[in-house]
């Protein structure tokens, strides 16, 4: 009935109505079989039907509102707090009570097999009570077909017995619909949650990266790949998994899944290995190398400078000159170095440790490993590149977001922290399709694999 409002403040009333009297009538019989002695049959009403008015306040409660409605014998209907003892008409409920009320009493009072369509519940809805109010609502109505139409994502993971229709999008001729982009998942998915949710929540392709909801990387890639939902899985090891894990269900959905890790100096092996499953090492050390690459930096020099009315060239000299100055300082060449030895120590330890035959075998193995040799080898090589002035290749190859080499560069573009030059930088790749292609491009094997992408599937 929310379909076509002709008149909804009658239509509430008769909803309404319909509570009362389902109430009554049980009521009366009840009565009946009192006045007639018979208890027996009074029992059977009372207890094997279940009265209206309290299925609707074990609803209202399990969403978690201290709120129920009493049925005055008078045709009026009182609510009642749970928490202040307050009694009240039902019409100066707040209108999250007062909906959960009309919905639980629509859906309670029609007749059994009739299908019920609930369109967008979250908009008359509080979020946090639309999957406990509505999964219970479900269980009371099993003689009914549900039918909802709903963003939230949370619903249909509760309700894991239920076939989901995922639809993407539609294409129109003129005022007609042509197709729909959509896909229908079955019942009882065997995928973790947190997979279930991913697939629920995206679009066609999913990438997942590095980091948390609102870290460097989910903000560049969502921007630099608009057409794919990014999502944040943790570390280096949960995108692996969760790749693997949603390439292992395939026969179950037909969504494709993508991982892009920090390149972390990871040798040539371990790249063309993740690659074959569908995860994706940068060409540069982490996410941080694209923020403050070249590109990046000549485009938000670029845009200041036409701000500020300065020169862009003199600005990109000037962040180079203090990034290199900041690089250059005490200690960072040792830790620089130091960092890119460590996952060169970790790849030789794992490569070096003995299986359980190699063990039987010899309890004497002996693991080598040539630090020192590496490191100092390392720290040359980053000295190398200080005296060439080669900002481009350190940004690359170290982590510098472990120095000051980021605020540097931040505040020679007369930006006063960190966040507003990634901030900026976010907009300028939404704004400036030439930089985003440039930074695709260093993203590398990736980029050429989205590009490969299947086609979608029309139901």
């Amino acid at each position: 009935y929310r379909w076509q409002e002709r008149n909804p403040q009658a239509q509430m009333s008769s909803v309404l109505f319909d509570l009362v009297a389902n109430d009554n009538d049980q009521a009366r019989r009840i009565a009946h079989y009192v006045r007639a002695k018979n208890t027996s049959g009074a029992e059977r009403i009372a207890n094997g039907e279940p009265n209206v008015f309290a299925q609707i306040n074990r609803l209202l409660a399990l969403a978690g509102l201290k709120v129920t409605i009493e049925n005055s014998r008078g045709e009026e209907l009182f609510a009642h707090r749970t928490d202040t003892n307050q009694q009240y008409s039902i019409a100066h409920m707040s209108d999250g009570e007062r909906n959960a009320v009309i919905l639980a009493a629509n859906v309670l009072t029609v007749d059994p097999g009739t299908v019920l369509l609930i369109d967008e519940p979250e908009r008359h809805l509080h979020r946090s009570i639309i999957e406990p109010f509505l999964s219970a609502l479900f269980a009371q109505r099993m003689d009914c077909p549900f039918i909802v139409a709903t963003h939230d994502i949370a619903l249909p993971l509760a309700n894991p017995e239920a076939q989901v229709l995922m639809v993407r999008s539609c294409r129109w001729s003129g005022e007609t619909t042509q197709s729909w982009d959509a896909e229908l998942l079955a019942p009882n998915l065997g995928l973790p949650e947190d997979l279930k949710r991913a697939i629920l929540g995206s679009r066609k392709r999913i990438l997942f990266v590095e980091g948390r909801p609102q870290s460097l990387d989910v903000q560049l890639y969502g921007a630099l790949f608009p057409d794919i939902s990014v999502i944040s899985a943790g570390g280096c090891d949960d995108v692996i998994k969760a790749v693997d894990g949603l390439r292992s269900f395939t026969d179950l959905h037909d969504v494709e899944s993508f991982g892009l890790i920090d390149g972390d100096n990871r040798g040539i092996a371990e790249v063309s290995r993740l690659a074959e499953h569908g995860i994706f090492a940068l060409g540069v050390y982490s996410v941080e190398s694209l923020y403050y690459c070249r590109d990046a930096v000549n485009a938000i020099a670029s845009r200041q400078a036409e701000s500020l009315g300065h020169n862009a060239q003199q600005m990109v000299d000037a962040a180079k000159h203090r990034a290199i100055g900041a690089l250059g300082k005490n200690g960072v060449a040792e830790r620089m170095a130091a960092r890119y030895c460590e996952r060169r120590v970790r790849e030789d330890l794992q490569s070096q440790m003995p299986d359980w035959r190699s063990i039987v075998k010899s309890a004497n193995n002996t693991i080598i490993l040539n630090v020192g040799d590496w490191y100092q080898d390392e720290l040359s090589r980053f000295e190398r590149l200080l005296g060439d002035n080669d900002l481009e290749g350190m940004i690359a190859r170290y982590p510098i977001r472990e120095s000051e080499a980021p605020g540097a560069i931040a505040n020679a573009l007369e930006l006063k922290h960190t966040k507003h030059f990634h901030d900026m930088l976010i907009a300028r790749v939404r704004a400036d399709a030439d930089l985003a292609i440039k930074l695709r491009q260093r993203v590398g094997p990736l980029t050429e694999a989205l590009n490969g992408g299947g086609n979608s599937v029309r139901v």
